[in-house]
């Protein structure tokens, strides 16, 4: 089994400029991670929705808007890693970069190396924080936080935590998840999942204040990322 820790960084690299787009993900795929390039904000909000990821590498001057303001309104991100880069230097501008979330600011002409570098640090420290455990309570429907807020749970969200947190970091397919929900893979509304997994994400989001560790695996199902002890 592929655990948290041993699996590839994921890295979205938002970039406008397509050779220095291709050349980022090029070099970040090259040194093991999994990288993957869009071009606006647009797309990499759709990209976001279907897919998992630890790192964000974040341009600024984008065709559909600045990238500074938009990270702004994405206060939910503290369990990912953002990396600035952009041709605005100036200290004010750094300052500015930081305070909206962002944990590395590079001015450009940037090294693929010390970008591949910062990937891996920022990956280990995320990795590192999210080792912290989770307690799912069966009996009282209830998830738990390492902070130790509680999620109250449905009978169907606790079904479908526990099945997850079986396999943490592991994808878990739809189907499977339908089946230990007690329903029949083939006459199943999936629409059904994603309103349970919406409603579950707005919940704990309500209760935490940050995402759930839960992703989304494109065509495939859904993954609890960080580690689960049930009691």
């Amino acid at each position: 089994m592929t655990t948290p820790s041993a699996a590839p960084p994921r890295v979205l690299v938002l970039e406008d400029e397509a050779d220095l787009q291709e050349a980022m993900v090029t070099y970040l795929n090259m040194e093991g991670n999994i990288a993957d390039g869009v071009s606006s904000l647009r797309a990499a909000q759709e990209w976001m929705r279907t897919h998992p990821y630890e790192i964000l590498v974040l341009d600024l001057g984008l065709p559909d808007g600045d990238g500074l303001e938009w990270l702004k309104q994405r206060p939910l991100m503290q369990d990912k890693g953002v990396i600035i880069t952009t041709a605005r230097g100036d200290s004010d501008q750094r300052i500015e970069g930081i305070r909206a979330g962002a944990d590395v600011y590079l001015v450009k002409p940037i090294q693929l190396e010390e970008l591949s570098s910062l990937v891996q640090n920022l990956v280990r420290r995320i990795r590192a924080n999210s080792q912290a455990l989770w307690t799912l309570r069966k009996l009282q429907w209830t998830l738990e936080s390492p902070q130790g807020l509680a999620i109250k749970l449905t009978h169907s969200e606790s079904v479908l935590l526990s099945r997850l947190a079986q396999t943490p970091g592991q994808a878990v397919s739809r189907n499977e998840l339908v089946t230990c929900l007690g329903h029949d893979p083939d006459s199943y509304d999936f629409r059904r999942m994603e309103i349970l997994v919406r409603r579950l994400r707005n919940k704990a989001r309500d209760v935490l204040g940050f995402d759930l560790p839960m992703e989304t695996v494109h065509k495939l199902g859904y993954a609890f990322t960080a580690q689960v002890q049930m009691v």
